[in-house]
């Protein structure tokens, strides 16, 4: 599948001319409805180009323009079909159509809020030789590096923070819910030990250096749904001239090889790309009148690119059930389905209830 822009008109609401291609798969209406779909969202992706500032640029361009386009085909009202033509399994549609600028700044502006900035809480209580530390190194680390990457590190109160490592330690059950309580999107918890060495050589001993190996558990979580994107441990040894120095520099080493593979899924998962991003959400959907509605509904459900899988897992008038691995959050798989037919009435973790439009 692909588009290829012809022409371009300036107007306040401008005028687009571009082409859609789609392989015949199965019926000639089908292949048509989808190549119109297509130049539908290339006019879409034109005239994005020209009303992205240079900030959004900045901020993920490339993420930006592939959410808009994804959720904005309605912003560009087909005027004509100016020509069309099948050719070798190929539909190709060339069409006219007026796209509005300011609603589509407007989405861009809404996107970079919504998902542009999400909210890292990071917490990683440490303990040296059994005895908690006030100060962890690897979380400072963590959050240090990611800040630095353009995300936002939620910051509680300090009092907050003792608490936070004490639950966790504890329970680390509660620390989904600690992210909840502090509106963060995604949560990096876990835990930073070190213990101490009994075996040294002797001229460590002789020249009173301390000896520890330090154990860095860390653990990224998609706060709303719960879904798991790393589970890292990782060892390395530390030594100084005392416990706190030896210690430090076992964390140190430890998080300096988990900082880039967390960044690296925090983009996934933001991008909706990678394996990292791929979760499985349950569509509770009403108002289908017959099982020839919901069969018709679940296939083109099925050729839908951006879902890996889609399951039926019950069928009733009263209330149909279907399972969708989906690369993306969960309020991006809401205004998918929005223009699959559905009207989605509420979107909550990983599940979303919608009602079927004829």
């Amino acid at each position: 599948m692909k588009f290829m822009i012809i022409s371009i008109q300036s107007s306040t609401e401008q005028n687009v001319t571009v082409q859609g291609q789609v392989a015949i798969v199965t019926t000639i209406q089908a292949a048509r409805s989808a190549a119109i779909a297509e130049a539908q969202r290339a006019a879409t992706d034109q005239v994005l180009g020209a009303v992205v500032t240079a900030e959004t640029q900045v901020a993920n361009y490339e993420l930006i323009r592939d959410l808009v386009v994804r959720r904005s085909g309605g912003l560009a009202r087909l005027l004509k079909v100016d020509k069309e033509e099948q050719k070798n399994g190929i539909y190709t549609v060339t069409a006219t159509f007026a796209v509005a600028k300011q609603p589509l700044t407007d989405q861009i502006r809404a996107l970079l809020d919504r998902t542009g900035d999400p909210r890292v809480l990071v917490v990683l209580p440490e303990t040296v030789a059994g005895q908690p530390h006030a100060a962890p190194t690897s979380e400072a680390l963590i959050a240090s590096a990611l800040g630095n990457r353009g995300f936002r590190i939620v910051d509680p109160a300090q009092s907050e923070k003792l608490r936070l490592r004490n639950e966790i330690l504890t329970e680390p059950e509660s620390a989904q819910m600690a992210a909840a309580r502090f509106g963060a999107d995604l949560l990096i918890y876990g835990s930073a030990v070190a213990e101490v060495n009994t075996a040294v050589p002797d001229a460590m001993k002789a020249a009173g250096l301390s000896s520890v190996t330090g154990k860095l558990n860390v653990k990224l979580v998609d706060a709303s749904t719960g879904q798991q994107l790393i589970n890292q441990v990782i060892s390395s040894p530390g030594t100084g001239l005392n416990l706190s120095s030896a210690s430090q520099m076992a964390f140190e080493r430890a998080t300096a090889q988990v900082t880039t593979p967390l960044a690296s899924k925090l983009i996934d998962w933001l991008a909706g790309t990678g394996t990292a991003a791929r979760r499985t959400f349950t569509v509770r959907i009403s108002g289908f009148p017959s099982y020839r509605a919901y069969s018709t509904w679940l296939s083109r459900a099925k050729s839908e690119s951006l879902f890996s899988t889609v399951t039926s897992r019950a069928f009733d008038v009263a209330g149909t059930e279907v399972q969708v691995e989906f690369g993306g959050s969960p309020d991006a798989l809401a205004d998918l389905l929005e223009g699959l037919q559905l009207t989605v009435t509420s979107v909550s973790g990983a599940e979303v209830r919608a009602q079927y439009r004829p």
